[in-house]
């Protein structure tokens, strides 16, 4: 809270002179808010289920001398009439033990001149290793220097430092911002570059410098091509390298490809992922939701010494059928591997769907049964498997 309070005296410090006035005039209100309901039965242990209501309420300045600040207010309220007791309680949409927050998202200070910008403090950040990955009541967010240049044509640099995050991926507690690994890492440092100057052809590569975790090196490319006037296909490959540090165990080598194909409202694809790892050892999603082509709504392959991914995957776009913005998924995933010295063998499949109802409503709703056939893993809620299903209805202004 204190680094985060010098960031805010920076911000006002900057803004003040003679036109304060202008920029908070200029400046901007803005939010979500949102309904969400989680329900999971699992295999062994109690059933859960929780219901929340909350959102986001922003403000932004308006520019002055080409800064300005903003700030955030995440905010998560249970129901408790539709909220389970004691051990059935979901925490997914909650802090610990199951209890309403309020916290303190985003504050940053924001300077950006031409092709470059630099924004200082809470945040939200999506690259491949560290992303929003907004998947229950909030996204992800930083406290973080991240600078972006754009100046060379088709090519964006990305550049800064990551000191801790907070968030549904961030472990126990979502509304306290933690370092990266929980205890003792310092922090990231990052660099990146994406290219889009090839027609069709879009490249990234990262490299992440992760304090007494690993040091990695990520790359992926995707091409997509128009078959005819109502058809294309894409196809992509990804690498990545990580490489621990101080025995953190995070080590290993993930290869990647996938593909898809698309006719007028519906589009199939399928994935493979693979990890090269030694005994005890294994490659993570980073800070998120992770940049694996495999990944479903609950397993991807962080964790799984040697392991071999699956997925198959159709979508339709029901707009061709007279439902504007409308979009129904399914997704097959398969996995393999050793976590803990143990086989792993997983599958899941998941139902998904995602209804832009007008431009500030949406709502979506996942469905996923995971079947554990090792129940391996310790623990008496996921041991053996279970079925979630997540219901979110958002209103953005």
């Amino acid at each position: 809270m204190k680094k985060t309070l010098l960031v805010s005296i920076a911000a006002v410090t900057a803004l003040s002179g003679a036109n304060i006035e202008d920029a908070l005039k200029t400046g901007k209100a803005s939010g979500q808010i949102r309904a969400a309901y989680v329900n999971q039965d699992n295999a062994l242990g109690a059933d859960t289920y929780a219901t929340a209501l909350g959102g986001v309420l922003k403000y932004e300045t308006g520019v002055w001398n080409d800064l300005k600040f903003g700030v955030a207010a995440y905010i998560s309220q249970k129901l408790p009439f539709a909220t389970g007791d004691n051990e059935k309680a979901n925490n997914d949409l909650f802090a610990d033990n199951a209890d309403s927050y309020v916290y303190l998202g985003e504050a940053y200070i924001d300077y950006t001149r031409n092709d470059f910008a630099l924004r200082i403090g809470r945040q939200q950040i999506d690259t491949p290793l560290a992303d929003t990955d907004d998947i229950r009541m909030h996204p992800n967010t930083f406290e973080a220097a991240i600078a972006t240049y754009k100046g060379f044509e088709g090519s964006t640099l990305v550049g800064g430092v990551v000191k801790r995050f907070a968030g549904y991926d961030s472990g126990n507690d979502i509304s306290k911002f933690k370092k990266l690994d929980g205890a003792d890492s310092h922090g990231a440092a990052i660099a990146g570059i994406t290219n889009e100057s090839v027609e069709n052809l879009a490249l990234q590569g990262w490299y992440y410098g992760i304090d007494n975790i690993a040091n990695v090196l990520y790359a992926d490319a995707t091409y997509a091509m128009e078959l005819y006037e109502t058809s294309g296909i894409e196809v992509a490959a990804q690498f990545g390298q990580f490489n621990e540090s101080l025995n953190s165990t995070i080590d290993g080598t993930v290869y990647g490809v996938g593909a898809s194909f698309n006719i007028d409202m519906l589009t199939v694809g399928a994935a493979y992922n693979e990890v090269n790892s030694d005994t005890g050892k294994a490659i993570v999603n980073g800070f998120g939701g992770g940049p694996y082509f495999t990944s479903m709504e609950e397993m991807t392959i962080d964790g799984l010494e040697d392991a071999k991914a699956y997925q198959f995957n159709a979508e339709l776009d029901m707009s061709d059928a007279g439902i504007d913005g409308l979009t129904l998924a399914a997704l097959y995933g398969k996995f393999k591997g050793k976590t803990g010295g143990l086989d792993a063998k997983v599958s899941e499949f998941d139902i998904v769907l995602a209804y832009d109802i007008n431009e500030n409503v949406c709502a979506d709703m996942s469905y996923a049964t995971i079947d554990d056939k090792n129940k391996n893993t310790g623990d008496s809620g996921t041991d053996g498997g279970y079925d979630r299903f997540l219901l979110r209805l958002s209103y953005s202004f």
